[in-house]
């Protein structure tokens, strides 16, 4: 049994009065119209609808509650596999958050969506479909972590990103390449990637924001916390810059107890003290943010809103975070 849980997105779009898509439009059951004929001799696969909405609506709750369906789900004997239909803006995210909290789940859970929507001219929407319940149903998958099969590529979620907003060839893992490759009904597996231990998640998820740093703009560190966010992540510059004035609020962050961590928004590459200057890591260091090693700003902000949702919260944050972002980072 291959367990299909759809969340929306533009693979399950249907076309809009305006000429636009209406993103999530379409039930679960509705995705497996097309692709039917091509499953006949395949595992058999039960449909379950657990949102509609276009990713960019995902929030932390709904995180939790696709989480909770695949730890149900994964603790069914009955289970070979998982697959999730997602929306592409926020896919990365969703498939990085179920990889920390599954850990190795044996089971295969694959993550997909489309570039095009199901009514458009040459959709990837069927075949996407398609290849990620066959991965989901391989015994090659077992044992690889949470994977994003898009593309007749097969990446790992501790790797994949969107590198485009409109080609088929919608994501990629930048510096890494894709774990394996789909080749009709053969799969191809050349890697097998690190799979970090489960982080522990709570009832709640707190609020973590993103701050991105940019010559000469202003700080918005304090502004956002007395707005209500628990933590922060900064985008910084480089290895980890920030413009030389945003240190005070930094301090100021950490003298309230919410977290403020340093990611670099190059990509690539992790951030690192190298430097003696106002602004730098190490400025900001000392000031008390944590850097994020590799992780980009949303994969920092997922870990972070993990970490601080379990006891003891804020009070012990930064040897778990750094921990887990030192374990989790490519």
């Amino acid at each position: 049994m291959i367990h299909l849980l759809t969340t929306g997105g533009t693979i399950a779009s249907t076309p809009g009065a305006e000429g636009r898509h209406i993103a999530g439009a379409l039930p679960g059951e509705a995705l497996l119209d097309p692709v039917d004929a091509a499953l006949a001799h395949g595992p058999a696969v039960q449909t379950e609808s657990l949102l509609q909405k276009p990713s960019n609506a995902i929030n932390g709750d709904d995180l939790s509650r696709i989480a909770e369906h695949c730890e149900r789900r994964l603790a069914d004997a009955a289970t070979e596999g998982i697959v999730i239909t997602h929306g592409t803006d926020t896919l990365e995210d969703t498939a990085w958050f179920l990889q920390q909290v599954l850990g190795d789940c044996q089971q295969p859970v694959v993550v997909t969506g489309s570039q095009r929507a199901p009514h458009e001219r040459g959709s990837d929407a069927p075949g996407n479909l398609i290849d990620a319940l066959r991965v989901a149903a391989a015994d090659a998958s077992r044992g690889r972590g949470v994977l994003v099969v898009f593309d007749q590529s097969i990446h790992s979620a501790s790797l994949v990103r969107k590198i485009s907003s409109y080609q088929l060839e919608g994501f990629g893992s930048p510096g890494y390449g894709p774990i394996g490759h789909i080749d009709g009904t053969t799969l191809r597996y050349p890697l097998r990637p690190v799979i970090p231990a489960p982080i522990p998640r709570g009832p709640a998820l707190p609020r973590v924001d993103i701050v991105t740093a940019a010559a000469g703009s202003a700080c918005p560190v304090d502004a956002l916390l007395a707005d209500g966010a628990q933590a922060l992540v900064i985008d910084a510059l480089g290895r980890g810059q920030v413009p030389p004035d945003w240190v005070p609020a930094i301090e100021r962050a950490q003298a309230a107890n919410r977290p403020v961590v340093m990611t670099s928004s190059t990509g690539q590459g992790p951030v690192a003290p190298v430097y003696e200057f106002a602004g730098s890591l190490a400025d900001s260091h000392t000031a008390g943010a944590e850097p994020a090693d590799a992780l980009t700003a949303r994969q920092a902000r997922l870990l972070l809103m993990l970490v601080l949702s379990t006891p003891p919260g804020a009070a012990q944050w930064r040897p778990r975070f750094a921990a887990a972002a030192r374990w989790s980072s490519a």
